[in-house]
């Protein structure tokens, strides 16, 4: 009864740990430089089943600090290779863990040693996330009390008094603003008529512009078309011979200022005009004498008249040669 009950005893503590001492034991170990959250009994998963657990945990007697864990692996379906990786981690927000994570090489065998790493735990990570956000909230902190350092400084009393007035002031030109807005409300109410027959006319052109859009094009395509023509050379070509028919009409007007052809001749010698002019006024004499002694032209009818009358033109006339005569 003794026995049986040590027997009982070892089996049911193997059982509380989840040790099955029925199944051969594969037990595996690795080292850790800290095995914080891993004791005995923490799981060792695969892949996020579970597999086994750690067994054992011991201080290398080598004096460098690290610890070795030995866990054991329950099923015998996965098999280990030289590749293999214990690594700990957090399982979820409390508990930490052991996964297996699979390598290449050949199968190890049992009691060697993997290899080890670790994972940040859930705190560390928080910890590390917070700890850029704590040192920007601290230089944050220590920037704004040397901000409300400087604004007490600043809002003295005479300071205080201007911030009043400015405030005082910004009143006065919003209520400005404000009549201002109220004058041009009132200015497009009444002028909304005008605005809406505005609205209306610039919708009747451009409903014409779009009727005769067809028309529109083919004044276009004209224009594309003159352009086009413009572009081929024939504008250079008229521009040519507009500036030879310019040189030649200022070479002729030069002759002309000169003196020289007909015309200068007619410009610039008066004899011409002269001469039109004295058988101008000869040819009124003429005239004058025909009216008024017929009959010393023509003797159609009757005898010529032996003394003729003189007229004004001959009177004139000799008056004139008179004077023209050189005096003694």
């Amino acid at each position: 009864m003794i026995i049986g009950a040590f027997v009982l005893l070892y089996f049911g503590i193997n059982y509380l740990k989840g040790l099955n001492v029925l199944q051969g034991r594969n037990v595996y170990y690795a080292v850790y430089p800290d095995v914080s959250g891993i004791n005995d009994a923490s799981p060792v998963l695969f892949h996020g089943m579970k597999v086994g657990q750690v067994i054992g945990t011991e201080l290398l007697p080598d004096g460098s600090g690290n610890v070795a864990v030995a866990f054991q692996v329950n099923d015998d379906r996965l098999v280990l290779n030289k590749g293999c990786k214990a690594e700990i981690y957090s399982s979820d927000l409390f508990t930490r863990a052991i996964q297996i994570v699979m390598g290449e090489g050949a199968p190890s065998l049992r009691g060697d040693t993997l290899s080890s790493g670790a994972q940040a735990s859930l705190t560390e990570s928080v910890g590390q996330q917070l700890d850029p956000i704590k040192r920007k909230m601290e230089v944050m902190l220590a920037n704004v009390d040397s901000v409300l350092s400087s604004v007490q400084l600043v809002l003295s009393d005479k300071a205080i008094g201007d911030i009043n007035g400015s405030l005082s002031s910004l009143r006065g030109t919003l209520q400005n603003i404000q009549g201002t807005t109220q004058r041009l409300n009132g200015i497009l109410d009444a002028e909304t008529a005008s605005i809406n027959a505005t609205l209306e006319n610039l919708n009747k052109v451009s409903t014409t512009l779009a009727n005769n859009s067809d028309e529109l094009n083919r004044i276009f395509a004209n224009a594309d078309s003159l352009m086009a023509a413009l572009g081929d050379g024939r504008l250079e070509k008229m521009l040519a011979n507009l500036n030879g028919t310019s040189e030649q009409l200022k070479l002729a007007m030069t002759k002309v200022n000169e003196g020289k052809g007909t015309l200068g001749k007619l410009l610039k010698d008066d004899s011409l005009y002269n001469n039109m002019n004295e058988a101008t006024r000869e040819l009124d004499l003429l005239l004058e004498d025909l009216r008024l002694n017929p009959n010393r032209y023509l003797s159609i009818f009757g005898k010529k008249d032996r003394l003729p009358k003189l007229s004004d033109a001959d009177i004139e006339r000799i008056q004139q040669s008179y004077q023209k005569q050189p005096k003694p």
